[in-house]
């Protein structure tokens, strides 16, 4: 009998400015999400408000406060990803991406990428929050030494 690993396609990435000083950052705010997929599972209000309320969690226990106005950061999102197959289009993976701007948002200091490979988009939907603190289990970044 042979015994057959479980492979798991779902990977994240983070990057951010290394000339940041996240330390100074106290108050966020939280720009609406978006969709690039037309799945309903996704591309719809309530999982939205499923990603914004695991954001507030995961921000608010790293000591940050939310400000509906002069947020130090801005921290936008979105999920899904469909590509085209011919005249139609396929859900093709799972993907959350996590942008955090300053607040004039013309400058982003962090940014992190959680992608499912093997996922159905109501699988992903479930997964939400879940990959919301993988992602901002890196923020903020460790300094480099």
């Amino acid at each position: 009998m042979f015994v057959v690993p479980l492979l798991f396609a779902d990977y994240h990435h983070v990057v951010s400015d290394n000339k940041t000083d996240f330390s100074t950052l106290k108050t966020f705010s939280i720009r609406e999400g978006r969709a690039t997929t037309t799945r309903p599972e996704l591309n719809n209000r309530l999982i939205f408000k499923k990603v914004e309320d695991a954001i507030r969690v995961q921000l608010s226990t790293k000591g940050l406060t939310e400000a509906q106005n002069q947020a130090d950061v801005v921290v936008g999102f979105r999920l899904g990803e469909d590509r085209p197959h011919g005249p139609s289009v396929t859900f093709d993976r799972g993907t959350l991406v996590i942008d955090i701007t300053t607040r004039e948002g013309s400058s982003m200091i962090w940014q992190g990428v959680y992608t499912d490979d093997n996922a159905t988009p109501a699988k992903v939907a479930g997964r939400l929050p879940r990959y919301v603190e993988k992602l901002l289990s890196e923020y903020p970044p460790k300094k480099k030494k």
